[in-house]
């Protein structure tokens, strides 16, 4: 017996949701694919394109595609210049944003300041997924406790436990962008502490 595998696309975001009480649904930031330019400065030792960086207050997540530097070293722990970034990854409630000036981690280990700044010349790039390319699909997961969850631009709700019960462990795939931008969830049970992943392909 030979089996298929369907290619999805990149897997180019992620959004994580803790719903608690209140029905939550996708980002724009996730769904759409989007690159920034911000400023840096501060740069350490570990600052590499592929370096992840995590907003230490906000815990939102991007991905280094280039940088530069325009003064300081990483060595010397000082650099200073620009960064391009992509693959946002917001961890938990949608309302998380960077903020101006936060600090950042790399990798888990060691900080530096960032502001940042409007992308520059997005649609201008020779590359596969310019700014504002939507995702074709997106891979839903239950991660912990049953969710209440649903697609088509309803509210789920506890009370009268309407929606689709995702039990944890399972999963659901969102084949339409019109799914993906109406994807709502909630606990299915008040305070369980249930929580729910989101891949995006693209």
């Amino acid at each position: 017996m030979s089996m298929v595998f369907e290619y999805w696309g990149m897997p180019l975001t992620a959004q994580r949701i803790v719903p608690g009480n209140t029905a939550c649904g996708t980002l724009s930031t996730s769904v759409y694919y989007t690159e920034w330019t911000s400023a840096y400065t501060g740069g350490k030792t570990g600052l590499a394109v592929g370096s992840w960086l995590v907003g230490a207050t906000s815990g939102v997540i991007a991905q280094v595609v280039s940088f530069n530097i325009t003064s300081g070293t990483l060595a010397g722990n000082n650099a200073a210049g620009t960064m391009r970034l992509k693959s946002k990854y917001h961890p938990s409630t949608p309302a998380t944003q960077w903020t101006s000036g936060e600090t950042f981690n790399i990798a888990g280990s060691g900080n530096g300041a960032f502001t940042l700044i409007p992308l520059v010349a997005a649609k201008t790039d020779l590359y596969a997924f310019p700014k504002g390319t939507p995702a074709k699909c997106a891979l839903v997961s239950a991660l912990t406790q049953t969710e209440l969850v649903n697609f088509d631009g309803g509210i789920p709700d506890q009370t009268s436990l309407v929606g689709l019960p995702m039990k944890d462990g399972t999963s659901l795939l969102l084949r339409d962008i019109n799914e993906i931008i109406r994807f709502m969830c909630i606990d299915y049970v008040s305070n369980s502490a249930g929580s729910i992943n989101i891949q995006f392909f693209f």
